[in-house]
């Protein structure tokens, strides 16, 4: 079954915002990952930057990062949907009827942390982050 969570990008507050999420919703950071964690490689200066957290709450969950764009004021949080897949071809299948008329920010591929991802903005400026996870076999070496 497919599942929707909000993804949000605070612009390099992403480690205060959920500290601040942390103690207003008493829940807890599941997952943090850094930009120097990947194996691809960032300009120096976001090393430390959140490339992707999860935070769980009794009431909400949500993913967030800092995002890569540092035209953006700092703080200024913006949303995106991210869809978990469990049927490699429906996600291409949406992918490719939310990207008609839309902008591919990053096309479908297999990526370093396992699963297949996809980013878009459809007609309507909605920004949709696709993943579905992958037979092991697909990945490239």
């Amino acid at each position: 079954m497919s599942k929707l969570q909000p993804h949000i990008t605070f612009h390099g507050v992403c480690r205060d915002a959920l500290s601040f999420y942390e103690d207003a919703w008493n829940g807890k950071i599941t997952t943090l990952t850094t930009f120097n964690d990947s194996p691809v490689e960032f300009p120096s200066h976001i090393l430390s930057r959140i490339m992707h957290a999860e935070f769980v709450s009794p009431e909400i969950r949500f993913l967030a990062s800092d995002g890569l764009d540092d035209s953006l004021a700092q703080g200024s949080g913006d949303v995106a949907f991210h869809v978990s897949f469990d049927d490699e071809r429906r996600q291409s299948e949406v992918f490719l009827s939310l990207s008609e008329m839309g902008q591919i920010i990053m096309p479908l591929d297999y990526t370093f942390w396992d699963v297949r991802f996809g980013i878009i903005i459809d007609k309507y400026g909605v920004r949709w982050m696709l993943s579905c996870p992958a037979d092991s076999s697909d990945f490239p070496t």
